[in-house]
């Protein structure tokens, strides 16, 4: 498959507004070149081939793209604020399931899935999770026989991070697996 990335695009008003259209339409330009949407879609060379899959992206906060709408009709997506590529050569048959919410890197022109930031929670909500399933005790004398560094990191830590290595050696150590630290944090999560 082949990406091509057509860059940004903002919303605008016409000036002069085009006739005999109502007022409610939104219109959409390529930030580089200025080029409006509805003529990269209708005009005699229209800005992506009939056949390609084209895919709208919103940035995150973290700056990557996350792939929003995906169709190969082009009148079913819209860059309206968002980065648009166009995918050539996708042998499926279902666009916006492939590629939908999926993460576009601009830099390298590469999708790949868009991974989940692991959970964190405060140290009272892990506190109060390990009362109730009854390990509380059990861990707090596990942190007592660790190094300096491991018992300052469960005492002053500001929040925990699912997949923290202090977190990951507790686990292991008190004899639970990867679905009870999962199902901790769940816990922890509606304290």
């Amino acid at each position: 498959m082949e990406i091509i990335n057509h860059g940004t695009w903002s919303g605008y008003v016409p000036d002069p507004y085009p006739a005999n259209l109502p007022p409610n339409i939104s219109f959409a330009k390529n930030d580089v070149s200025g080029r409006d949407w509805y003529d990269a879609l209708y005009s005699e060379t229209p800005l992506c081939a009939a056949d390609s899959v084209k895919v709208t992206a919103t940035k995150e906060a973290d700056g990557s793209w996350r792939l929003q709408a995906a169709s190969v009709d082009a009148t079913r997506v819209f860059p309206h604020s968002q980065l648009l590529i166009e995918i050539i050569g996708y042998a499926g048959t279902n666009p916006q399931a492939d590629f939908g919410q999926k993460r576009y890197d601009a830099a390298t022109n590469t999708i790949s899935e868009f991974q989940k930031p692991p959970r964190s929670v405060t140290p009272r909500q892990i506190r109060l999770a390990l009362n109730q399933i009854g390990l509380r005790q059990q861990v707090e004398d596990w942190v007592k026989s660790q190094d300096q560094d491991t018992q300052d990191n469960w005492s002053y830590a500001t929040e925990f991070v699912e997949d923290n290595p202090l977190l990951v050696a507790c686990v292991a150590a008190v004899g639970k697996t990867e679905a009870d630290k999962t199902a901790l944090f769940d816990l922890a999560l509606t304290l």
